[in-house]
């Protein structure tokens, strides 16, 4: 368990304002250090998102309230809850770092005079002073700040630097959300002239040393719109009661020279960034959709992992090589799905290898090994969710015209089991080893989180263990126990809320999710930094300075666990975007749609087309009476009545409630 935090010395953290101006110092695990008044807040000329030294106000105690989920939506303290202690109040010695040099906002014209108003409401509004390229009131812009906030002065200054568009069109919030996030969506000319030096092809003497593999039947499993293929595998028939599994990842070391340009711009990206409409990747094309990517047919270097299963799913041998392959084939999870439930014509859609072996009797041996993983996992305790995953599909013009949901089946689950065997197998090598290396840990739920967790279910009768932390079994058996009822989804998502994001480490921890004592990210090094990372660990040589080697890779987890969690930010944020725009082609219609969350403030239901939306339960009757008697898994009808892109918000008006459960 994590060390509280001193409140007696000079800590560091970042400044995080809620959505009612509270203000809070976090530290990098998320924990709340101090509260902030807002004067002094000003008085220091910090805002959300700034690196701080902060430190105990005079005079301040410790105070308590309510779960953490009240303090940070600044709702009112339920008084039923237990008390929860809250940071004593700090104060801001010095900024440290600026969160950002940029407001991105919507240009507006008051009294004469410029403004930016910021699309991050926590942000200050910034007064246009230097220029403003010509930009008109309505416009989106990024602006530029020369200036800060301070005593007497709520707001910050500086130019326009970039016009973005007509607030409110969809190409202009994507490229919004692009820039406020600070991500790249361009290649500087040195990262692309040494991608273009690359090989296209695999030279001869990039196979000494590596163990030959071509004459294995070795394919890959991914999505139909997937490119870069970093990870394939095979599976040698079962001997005495044996699977040798192999899984086979790009060797992109081979290719990234520590401390050269496309080394530098990956550990700056950290991690590809999948838009609904674009890939932001961590690696040019020329690498990451060429040489470095599993393609069927050509040969490709890898960094192959064999392990040795036994009839229980434990790994009882493993052997690590540098390898070359030729994958057989380029398999899409519908068709993976297809051969292993033997689907009619599965085996004549192309998929058999060169040699002209059948894929089908491999891949539902697969399905078998994959199974007895997932019962091990499942034994020891590890946390099993299950929810669909939302894709929206685009007409050619690229407009949003149905929001698809692609349950975990068995393929999934497949490829799922075989990367966490091979990440488990890794991490546990490289410990043995003694060599350093980026950790994938999961730290355990907090008390508040778990106490707005029992909240939210204990309506719907489910019960979450009063045990500080409960194991990861005691939350399993509460997903179980909602699995196929009207209410799983909102369980599952409940519970998922509730935990840490699991995060980059230079130091091992256990992974609560997993239930692993110890795990690693390897299985995807075209897409992140970490994994890079790992392989350089495992295949290079001992470090004659161990200590720098620690200190290097703990700088690259703690930034990499930053840029996921923008990366998530913005898949989550443009998803939402072509939802609402999605939803602004229908307004008007009324259709079919299932409550997924029913709040005092109203109740959200997810339409057939895929996008969810507000019912607010302050109209007028009888949508009043109506909204309050929903509850989760319940078909109604509704219609679309608002959709607002800028702040990414459906409304919906309840037109009849169709029933309990209907689905």
């Amino acid at each position: 368990m994590a060390r509280e935090p001193d409140h007696r010395r000079e800590m560091t953290g970042r400044v995080t304002v809620g959505r009612r101006g509270e203000a809070t110092v976090v530290d990098d695990r998320g924990r709340l250090l101090f509260s902030l008044d807002p004067d002094h807040l000003l008085a220091a000329g910090a805002v959300h998102g700034d690196l701080v030294l902060v430190r105990r106000a005079r005079g301040s105690r410790r105070r308590t309230t309510g779960p953490a989920a009240d303090i940070r939506a600044g709702g009112p303290r339920r008084t039923a809850a237990p008390a929860l202690p809250l940071p004593p109040l700090g104060e801001v010695v010095r900024v440290l770092e600026r969160g950002s040099s940029t407001v991105v906002g919507t240009l507006v014209r008051e009294a004469g005079e410029d403004w930016v108003v910021p699309d991050d409401r926590r942000l200050p509004r910034v007064r246009v002073q230097g220029g403003s390229l010509g930009a008109s009131p309505g416009e989106k812009v990024v602006a530029g700040l020369a200036r800060y906030p301070g005593l007497g002065r709520p707001w910050a200054a500086g130019p326009v630097v970039e016009r973005l568009g007509v607030a409110g069109e969809a190409a202009t919030e994507t490229l919004a959300v692009i820039r406020r996030l600070g991500l790249r969506d361009a290649f500087p000319p040195e990262v692309l002239a040494e991608a273009e030096a690359l090989p296209g092809e695999v030279r001869p003497n990039d196979l000494s040393g590596r163990l030959d593999l071509t004459g294995e039947i070795v394919f890959t499993i991914d999505d139909a719109d997937a490119r870069d293929l970093d990870d394939a595998v095979s599976l040698a028939p079962p001997e005495r009661g044996r699977w040798r599994l192999g899984v086979h990842i790009a060797d992109v070391s081979h290719y990234v020279a520590p401390g050269s340009a496309l080394d530098r711009e990956a550990a700056l990206r950290g991690t590809s960034v999948y838009l609904v409409d674009r890939v932001l990747p961590m690696f040019p094309p020329r690498l990451s959709n060429g040489i470095a990517s599993l393609h069927p047919g050509p040969l490709r270097l890898t960094v192959t992992v064999f392990m040795d299963i036994d009839e229980h799913g434990r790994v009882v041998g493993h052997d690590i090589r540098r390898s070359v392959i030729r994958s057989a084939a380029r398999l899409t999870y519908d068709e993976a799905l297809g051969l292993i439930e033997g689907s009619t014509g599965s085996e004549d859609h192309g998929l058999a290898t060169r040699s002209g072996t059948r894929l089908g009797p491999t891949l539902r041996e697969m399905s078998r090994l994959a199974e007895r993983l997932a019962a091990r996992r499942r034994a020891r305790g590890a946390l099993d969710f299950d929810l669909a995953e939302e894709k929206v599909v685009l007409d050619e013009e690229g407009r949003p015209v149905e929001v698809v949901r692609r349950p975990r089946d068995v393929a999934t689950r497949l490829i799922e089991e075989f990367m966490i065997a091979a990440n488990e197998t890794v991490a546990d090598h490289l410990l043995h080893m003694g060599r350093p290396f980026v950790a994938r840990i999961h730290e355990t739920p907090s008390p508040d989180d778990l106490q707005g967790l029992r909240e939210l279910l204990a309506p719907l009768g489910y019960r979450v263990p009063a045990r500080r932390p409960p194991r990861p079994s005691e939350l399993q058996a509460v997903l179980e126990a909602a699995r196929g009822r009207p209410e799983h989804e909102t369980v599952h998502r409940a519970v998922l809320r509730a935990l840490p994001q699991a995060r980059y480490s230079a130091v091992r921890a256990p992974h609560y999710g997993l239930a692993s004592p110890n795990y690693t990210h390897f299985t995807s090094p075209i897409r992140r930094y970490p994994d890079l990372t790992v392989h350089r660990s495992l295949l290079g040589p001992p470090s004659t300075e161990p200590g720098l080697d620690a200190a290097r890779l703990s700088a690259a987890a703690e930034w990499s666990s930053r840029q996921e969690r923008l990366a998530e930010q913005a898949e989550s944020e443009h998803l939402d975007l072509m939802k609402v725009e999605l939803a602004r082609r229908l307004l008007g219609e009324v259709h079919r749609g299932e409550v997924t969350q029913v709040h005092g403030f109203g109740a959200f239901v997810r339409l057939e087309t895929g996008f969810e939306g507000l019912v607010p339960a302050g109209l007028a009757a009888p949508d009043r009476e109506g909204v309050r008697a929903l509850r989760p898994g319940q078909e109604v009808r509704v219609q679309v009545v608002r959709a607002d892109l800028e702040r990414r918000h459906v409304e919906l008006a309840l037109v009849h409630p169709l029933g309990p459960g209907l689905r």
